[in-house]
């Protein structure tokens, strides 16, 4: 195996029951579940970067359809906001905070690494929309925290210059 398969890091992919030696290519979207999927319960922000950097492959990919492309997307910053404890545990951060929260180290590193933060950021009311957050937050009071919350995170992004609203 060759190409992206053998710099595949073993964790996931491991955990998924692959084994580099005798697998098959393994599709762009397929790959980028192993990064930010269950099968990777370490996530880490360089797994949500080497995400990204796949999603961005995937733009370039004639095969992959924009609808593909937009979940593929939102499903990357799903994994990351459940990693993040203080999102789904919906506690109030407060702002010099948010700099400790993966989903924010992902978007520095991500913008770091000279990505454009409006093509794999989606925006607060795309990941707001997710029907996710209904099964997550079941309680309607939880719900609303959870998006001041994110809101609030946007915005302090949105102060350092990373994203606009």
């Amino acid at each position: 195996s060759s190409g992206i398969n053998a710099e595949w890091p073993l964790r996931p992919g491991e955990n998924a029951g692959l084994m580099p030696e005798n697998m098959a290519p393994i599709s762009c979207p397929d790959l980028i579940r192993l990064c930010v999927g269950d099968y990777n319960p370490n996530l880490e922000d360089m797994d949500v970067k080497k995400a990204l950097d796949l999603l961005q492959g995937a733009a370039e990919d004639e095969t992959v359809s924009n609808e593909v492309f937009e979940k593929l997307r939102l499903e990357i910053w799903c994994a990351v906001i459940m990693k993040d404890d203080w999102w789904t545990k919906c506690h109030l951060v407060a702002p010099d905070q948010i700099e400790q929260t993966l989903f924010y180290r992902a978007v520095i590193l991500a913008y770091n690494s000279g990505m454009l933060v409006s093509h794999f950021l989606p925006t607060v009311d795309q990941l707001l929309g997710l029907e996710t957050w209904g099964e997550v937050f079941v309680e309607e009071g939880r719900r609303k925290q959870f998006e001041y919350i994110l809101r609030s995170g946007y915005e302090q992004m949105s102060t350092l210059g990373l994203v606009s609203h």
